[in-house]
């Protein structure tokens, strides 16, 4: 029976050092404007061309789907009509493209509305994308405790609801994002 559950828990191990991958992160000299997405762990700054460019990118995709809310994988897109998402993208188009708004600080640890009529209405998008970036490694992420840009994380993975959702964590452990948070309906038992 010991040489049973032995057998369990190293095949178990085993599968679970295969579901991780370490992602390399390289220092980036053409990060001249940035968007700084902070939470309690880490500050992660993001290119704002990387910004700019999933903007058009999703400009053609979304027109071509007629705007249709299955576009994003952020779950606070899906309740939504195709006229509330033209409505949402072409306003956060319009604050991202208006040369008077430079300065793009997210704090993912304060409750911000979807309909916000601040750079807050940037954050479903930016949020959307953030997994690309980190698989990617197309940021840089900063510890908060240490104040030390990190050389590299890893990519964790979990199954829930018969869904694959990746979990960034540093190499102390510490989660950086978790796609469950904002791609899966979040569900409380009452």
């Amino acid at each position: 029976m010991k040489t049973c559950l032995l057998a369990i828990a190293v095949l178990f191990l085993s599968l679970m050092t295969q579901a991780q991958d370490v992602v390399k992160l390289f220092h980036d000299d053409t990060m001249v404007d940035s968007v700084i997405y902070s939470n309690k762990i880490t500050t992660i700054v993001i290119n704002k061309v990387d910004l700019v460019n999933y903007f058009k990118t999703m400009d053609s995709i979304l027109f071509s789907n007629c705007y249709d809310p299955k576009s994003f994988r952020n779950i606070q897109f899906a309740h939504l009509t195709n006229q509330d998402v033209e409505n949402h993208f072409k306003a956060a188009k319009a604050w991202l493209y208006d040369s008077t708004h430079t300065e793009y600080n997210f704090n993912a640890d304060k409750f911000t509305l979807f309909w916000t009529q601040g750079e807050g209405i940037l954050l479903p998008y930016i949020e959307d994308m953030m997994s690309q970036l980190l698989v990617d490694g197309r940021l840089a992420v900063v510890e908060n405790a240490t104040k030390i840009r990190v050389p590299q994380y890893s990519i964790f993975y979990e199954y829930i609801g018969g869904g694959e959702y990746k979990i960034y964590k540093l190499p102390n452990g510490k989660i950086i994002f978790r796609e469950s948070n904002f791609y899966l309906e979040q569900l409380a038992k009452s």
